[in-house]
Protein backbone atom coordinates (compact mmCIF):
# COMPACT_ATOMS: atom_id res chain seq x y z
CA UNK A 1 0.00 0.00 0.00
CA UNK A 2 1.47 3.34 -0.72
CA UNK A 3 2.22 5.75 2.26
CA UNK A 4 2.09 9.38 2.52
CA UNK A 5 4.06 10.67 5.45
CA UNK A 6 4.16 14.61 6.82
CA UNK A 7 6.71 15.55 8.93
CA UNK A 8 6.16 18.74 11.66
CA UNK A 9 8.69 19.82 13.82
CA UNK A 10 8.95 22.80 16.85
CA UNK A 11 10.72 23.57 19.20
CA UNK A 12 9.61 24.56 22.73
CA UNK A 13 10.94 26.68 25.58
CA UNK A 14 10.17 23.38 27.74
CA UNK A 15 12.25 20.67 29.40
CA UNK A 16 12.52 17.39 28.14
CA UNK A 17 10.51 16.30 31.42
CA UNK A 18 7.55 18.10 31.13
CA UNK A 19 7.37 17.60 27.00
CA UNK A 20 7.58 13.98 27.95
CA UNK A 21 5.03 13.97 30.31
CA UNK A 22 2.76 15.91 27.83
CA UNK A 23 3.39 13.40 25.17
CA UNK A 24 2.74 10.50 27.75
CA UNK A 25 0.61 11.33 30.56
CA UNK A 26 -3.08 10.57 29.34
CA UNK A 27 -4.84 13.62 30.59
CA UNK A 28 -2.06 16.02 29.57
CA UNK A 29 -2.11 14.09 25.94
CA UNK A 30 -5.71 14.85 25.97
CA UNK A 31 -5.42 18.15 26.39
CA UNK A 32 -3.17 19.17 23.37
CA UNK A 33 -4.77 16.52 20.99
CA UNK A 34 -8.48 18.25 22.11
CA UNK A 35 -9.35 14.83 22.87
CA UNK A 36 -9.94 12.62 25.90
CA UNK A 37 -7.13 10.10 25.87
CA UNK A 38 -7.00 6.35 27.49
CA UNK A 39 -3.30 5.23 26.40
CA UNK A 40 -1.39 2.40 27.97
CA UNK A 41 2.16 3.97 27.00
CA UNK A 42 4.44 0.95 26.89
CA UNK A 43 5.15 -1.32 23.99
CA UNK A 44 2.27 -3.10 22.79
CA UNK A 45 -0.49 -0.67 25.33
CA UNK A 46 -3.57 -0.17 23.37
CA UNK A 47 -5.34 3.18 23.61
CA UNK A 48 -8.66 4.82 22.52
CA UNK A 49 -9.12 8.66 21.63
CA UNK A 50 -12.56 10.38 21.88
CA UNK A 51 -12.22 13.66 19.55
CA UNK A 52 -13.80 16.32 20.64
CA UNK A 53 -16.08 16.52 17.40
CA UNK A 54 -16.81 12.43 18.64
CA UNK A 55 -14.98 11.02 16.29
CA UNK A 56 -13.45 7.79 18.09
CA UNK A 57 -9.58 6.21 17.09
CA UNK A 58 -8.17 3.23 18.41
CA UNK A 59 -4.12 3.26 19.64
CA UNK A 60 -1.44 1.10 20.10
CA UNK A 61 2.08 1.96 21.39
CA UNK A 62 4.56 0.54 18.89
CA UNK A 63 7.98 1.99 20.98
CA UNK A 64 8.40 4.17 23.71
CA UNK A 65 12.13 5.19 24.54
CA UNK A 66 11.65 7.44 27.82
CA UNK A 67 12.02 10.98 26.86
CA UNK A 68 13.33 10.43 23.21
CA UNK A 69 10.91 8.63 21.86
CA UNK A 70 7.12 7.95 21.42
CA UNK A 71 5.93 5.99 18.30
CA UNK A 72 2.21 4.31 17.88
CA UNK A 73 -0.39 3.77 15.51
CA UNK A 74 -4.16 4.83 15.28
CA UNK A 75 -7.00 4.34 13.19
CA UNK A 76 -10.62 5.79 13.16
CA UNK A 77 -12.64 2.86 15.05
CA UNK A 78 -15.83 3.50 12.50
CA UNK A 79 -13.15 2.39 9.47
CA UNK A 80 -13.56 5.73 7.72
CA UNK A 81 -9.65 6.78 6.93
CA UNK A 82 -6.70 5.49 7.05
CA UNK A 83 -4.45 4.06 9.04
CA UNK A 84 -1.23 6.16 10.39
CA UNK A 85 1.82 5.56 12.18
CA UNK A 86 2.49 8.44 14.59
CA UNK A 87 6.49 8.79 15.70
CA UNK A 88 6.84 11.58 18.25
CA UNK A 89 11.10 11.97 18.77
CA UNK A 90 12.45 14.63 21.07
CA UNK A 91 15.48 16.45 21.50
CA UNK A 92 16.72 18.56 23.86
CA UNK A 93 17.87 22.28 22.22
CA UNK A 94 20.19 24.77 24.46
CA UNK A 95 16.36 26.83 25.10
CA UNK A 96 14.49 23.71 25.32
CA UNK A 97 13.25 20.81 23.53
CA UNK A 98 12.61 19.89 19.99
CA UNK A 99 9.54 17.65 19.20
CA UNK A 100 9.20 16.14 15.75
CA UNK A 101 6.50 14.61 14.27
CA UNK A 102 5.93 12.08 11.46
CA UNK A 103 3.09 10.71 10.57
CA UNK A 104 2.92 8.14 8.18
CA UNK A 105 -0.35 7.66 6.32
CA UNK A 106 -1.56 4.22 4.54
CA UNK A 107 -3.70 5.15 1.46
CA UNK A 108 -5.69 2.86 -0.38
CA UNK A 109 -4.83 3.64 -3.97
CA UNK A 110 -1.39 5.90 -5.06
CA UNK A 111 -2.26 9.84 -5.40
CA UNK A 112 -5.77 8.95 -4.32
CA UNK A 113 -8.09 12.12 -3.79
CA UNK A 114 -8.80 10.68 0.01
CA UNK A 115 -4.91 9.80 0.54
CA UNK A 116 -4.34 13.85 -0.44
CA UNK A 117 -7.06 14.69 1.07
CA UNK A 118 -6.25 13.35 4.20
CA UNK A 119 -2.27 14.42 4.08
CA UNK A 120 -3.58 17.82 4.22
CA UNK A 121 -6.24 17.40 6.98
CA UNK A 122 -3.34 15.89 9.08
CA UNK A 123 -0.72 18.27 8.50
CA UNK A 124 -3.17 21.16 9.70
CA UNK A 125 -4.05 19.24 12.67
CA UNK A 126 -0.55 18.56 13.80
CA UNK A 127 -0.01 22.83 13.39
CA UNK A 128 -3.07 22.99 15.70
CA UNK A 129 -1.61 20.36 18.26
CA UNK A 130 1.44 22.13 18.45
CA UNK A 131 0.27 24.94 19.91
CA UNK A 132 -2.21 23.51 21.97
CA UNK A 133 0.82 21.63 22.85
CA UNK A 134 2.79 24.70 23.65
CA UNK A 135 0.09 26.11 26.26
CA UNK A 136 -0.60 22.66 27.77
CA UNK A 137 3.24 23.16 28.75
CA UNK A 138 2.88 26.52 29.90
CA UNK A 139 0.23 25.57 32.17
CA UNK A 140 2.45 22.59 33.22
CA UNK A 141 5.55 24.50 33.98
CA UNK A 142 3.37 27.08 36.22
CA UNK A 143 1.28 24.42 38.05
CA UNK A 144 5.03 22.96 38.64
CA UNK A 145 6.91 26.07 38.86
Amino acid sequence: MPETRITRTVDLDATLDDVWRALTEPQLLGDWLDSSVELDVRPGGEGLIVEADGAVRRACVDEVDPARRLALRWWPEDGDGPESKVELDLEQTPDGTRVVVTETLIATAPGSATASASASAASGRWATRFLLLGCCLLRVTVACG
